[in-house]
């Protein structure tokens, strides 16, 4: 397998209906007029475009699988993400054009410094875990825009499958952001590229569904979602979430963790042309995204509170996401109370208001905690440390207790054939729109 050096060109209107306006007037948006004075129409204009643009090239590829005559399926799909494309025979063009992406090396990829990077992720210790299972995955789901798609499959509404959705994106996040896990053969690249595909085939059943509403929502899995993703709830919200726990990254290690979400985010599928190219590039992007997204509503509720139930009832994995000593007198209903207490730490008032979370003396714990938590982390990077042990210490954990068989590798993320099929069906029981005339 030889990277190539051109970079490979994206489209992305792949099945997308004649007569919708322009991304910038379709209903999902808020604050239009706000947005173009405060951010220029040209980068408003650029970057809402992309609410009706998408990944064709994952999606020419699973095309290829759904065609019979083509010989390529899930299987060949696998066999080229752990070999290369070259072990297959006579490849169809979706897919050799799928993999002419993957294979390509951006000359701003910096092998080093995206180890740097996941190293840094976690060196920040017991407050990650949390973080990632109530700030970055549950509150992700206040998005009202993101959590759409999502609605389709009922894998978010049915509590029998909340957990299985929430394990699936603990291994993704950590294989991806393991030091390492990014290069080519690596179990972080394999899961990314996987879940690319999964958004594949949920874009192909929603396009079909007579209840995906296309001149509010625009295009399923879009671009403008899926790089705000990156650069936002594993780039900014994360970064803000960690800081206002009193813990503080250095810029290098903040340069080098958004050079990591970087090209997470180019292998599953985001166009360069709109991709964070570092902090304050993804800053600038995220607080747009903020802008210019609905309030949450009563689905992003729903899915955000059976989230963070199900996760502290059923830790994904078991994995206990709370120190020790805080651990031991924990209840259910305490741990339920104190993760709600530190939503409203780390995500904004707005936010916490529109999720209709109940202000109660828990959302004091962390502030109160706040300054020995800072104490820590100065005293830490004064004395002898080794970040990259502890984050290792840390990955020991999650993956002993989410990890899948060698013989079931296949099953560590869903299988994108029946999430599409689920989306397809409407599973999650989500209106038919109403057709004009």
């Amino acid at each position: 397998m030889t990277a190539t050096t051109e970079t490979p060109r994206r489209e992305g209107s792949l099945d997308v209906p004649e007569g919708l306006p322009r991304g910038i007037d379709l209903g999902r948006i808020n604050n239009r007029d706000k947005a173009i004075a405060m951010y220029g129409r040209e980068f408003a204009e650029k970057l809402t475009d992309h609410a009706l643009l998408a990944d064709d090239a994952a999606y020419r590829a699973m095309l290829d699988f759904r065609d019979k005559s083509t010989g390529a399926n899930w299987r060949t799909f696998d066999i080229a993400l752990e070999h290369g494309i070259d072990a297959l025979d006579n490849p169809p063009a979706g897919m050799v054009e799928l993999f002419r992406q993957l294979d390509h090396i951006p000359d701003w990829v910096d092998f080093d410094q995206l180890y740097r990077g996941a190293v840094a992720f976690w060196r920040a210790g017991p407050i990650v875990p949390p973080i990632l299972a109530w700030a970055t995955i549950a509150g992700g789901f206040s998005m009202y825009s993101a959590t759409r798609p999502v609605l389709f499959s009922g894998r978010m509404r049915k509590a029998d499958h909340v957990g299985t959705r929430l394990v699936e994106s603990f291994r993704y996040v950590v294989a991806a952001y393991t030091p390492g896990g990014m290069g080519r053969f690596e179990e972080g690249f394999r899961l990314t590229a996987k879940v690319r595909m999964i958004h594949a085939a949920v874009r192909h059943g929603l396009s079909r569904s007579d209840a995906w509403d296309w001149a509010n929502w625009g295009i399923p899995i879009n671009n403008l979602d899926g790089m705000v993703t990156q650069a936002g709830q594993f780039g900014v919200k994360f970064i803000d979430a960690v800081h206002s726990s009193g813990i503080r990254f250095t810029d290098r290690e903040i340069d080098d963790i958004f050079a990591l979400s970087r090209y997470v985010g180019w292998v599953i599928g985001v166009p360069e042309d709109i991709l964070h190219t570092g902090y304050d590039d993804a800053r600038k992007k995220t607080d747009f995204h903020t802008l210019v997204e609905q309030p949450a509503d009563d689905l992003c509720r729903d899915v955000v509170h059976s989230v963070i139930k199900f996760s502290v009832e059923n830790p994904p994995g078991d994995v206990e996401v709370l120190p020790a000593p805080v651990a031991k007198f924990m209840t259910t209903d305490r741990r339920l109370k104190l993760a709600y207490g530190m939503l409203s730490t780390w995500l904004p008032s707005s936010v916490i208001k529109d999720l209709h979370v109940e202000p109660t003396p828990w959302r004091f714990v962390l502030p109160a905690v706040k300054p020995l938590l800072t104490l820590s982390n100065r005293v830490g990077r004064i004395l002898p440390h080794d970040d990259e042990a502890a984050t290792f210490r840390i990955l020991k954990q999650f993956n002993a207790a989410i990890a899948v068989p060698e013989s079931e590798k296949a099953k560590a993320v869903a299988n994108p054939e029946e999430v599409g099929a689920d989306a397809a069906a409407n599973k999650g029981g989500m209106p038919v729109v109403a057709k004009a005339g």
